[in-house]
């Protein structure tokens, strides 16, 4: 059985997958092959923002910008207990591993949503990777656990050093920087939360972006419709937390297991830069309120 601290962990990565879901699966059931490019344009620029924004911090502590790095130097998650990886390489010039057990991708399946997991897989991970490595990095996703079929993601991920412009090649390759001096990094703990609010924000932000973009009759609407779904499973992910460990359903459980907290709980900031078309206000009446209607019923 997993601790309670673990449990945390996966709740709030469950939280962030479960809202990505099934708010895209309410703008594809409503507008179709529309909603599903909408869809799949904020998962481009996520993982653009994500790819760059992971870039930004390892600069800021002097770190080459390569393979090694992007897959070995994280600040923004803390590792899932339930994730299950084999790795076959790991070097500044490339990544190739398998992915064996995905917690994302089983609860897609669980949820009915394999489809909309694939599309996240085809369009977040080129995306990220790339805009990390200034645009040059070659992304080949082979297999993915959410493709009928495929029983493993197979990753390989590569940074060439002759594709590079000499300036490009020095911030990424510490061969072509003779005054280089690789960065002593202190150990540190992940805050879960912090991590998954930032990444949550962020991807629910690009979504209202591209629907309102793409279909500005309804969109918001549309979302909530997801949102009010998602609150459904969150309330008895909660719930179901409380009643293995034994513990009150409680603003401290709410709080240790939501990446975004309940209104109640909202801290100044967070959505600075990423509340467009109003996300805020669509999140706090489509999530934040029916979340709290189903724990009171």
């Amino acid at each position: 059985m997993y601790t309670l601290e673990q449990r945390y962990v996966m709740n709030l990565s469950d939280h962030y997958t479960l809202m990505y879901s099934y708010t895209a699966e309410a703008l594809m059931n409503a507008y179709g092959l529309e909603g599903e490019r909408a869809v799949r344009e904020a998962l481009r620029r996520y993982g653009k923002d994500r790819g760059k924004h992971s870039r930004a911090r390892h600069l800021a502590v002097s770190a080459k910008i390569n393979m090694k790095n992007l897959f070995s130097l994280y600040f923004d998650l803390p590792p899932d207990p339930r994730f299950r990886r084999e790795a076959q390489a790991l070097s500044p010039t490339e990544r190739v591993s398998h992915t064996l057990v995905c917690p994302m991708a089983e609860i897609w399946k669980e949820n009915g949503h394999q489809k909309i997991g694939r599309i996240y897989c085809e369009e977040f991970h080129p995306a990220c990777y790339e805009a990390y490595a200034f645009g040059h990095t070659r992304v080949n996703l082979a297999k993915t656990l959410t493709q009928d079929g495929d029983n493993y993601c197979s990753f390989n991920v590569a940074l060439h050093p002759a594709d590079l412009p000499a300036d490009i090649r020095k911030a990424c390759f510490a061969q072509y920087d003779p005054d280089y001096t690789e960065p002593i990094l202190s150990e540190k703990s992940l805050d879960g939360r912090d991590g998954f609010r930032q990444l949550t924000i962020k991807l629910f932000h690009y979504l209202v972006e591209c629907a309102t973009e793409f279909r500005a009759d309804g969109a918001r609407e549309v979302i909530q419709s997801g949102l009010a779904a998602f609150a459904r499973v969150i309330a008895w992910q909660l719930q179901d937390t409380a009643d293995t460990y034994r513990i009150e359903l409680n603003d401290e459980l709410i709080f240790a297991s939501m990446p975004i907290s309940l209104e109640r709980m909202h801290r100044g900031g967070e959505w600075d830069g990423y509340d467009v078309h109003e996300a805020v206000k669509i999140w706090r009446y489509g999530f934040e309120k029916k979340l709290l209607a189903e724990l009171e019923s």
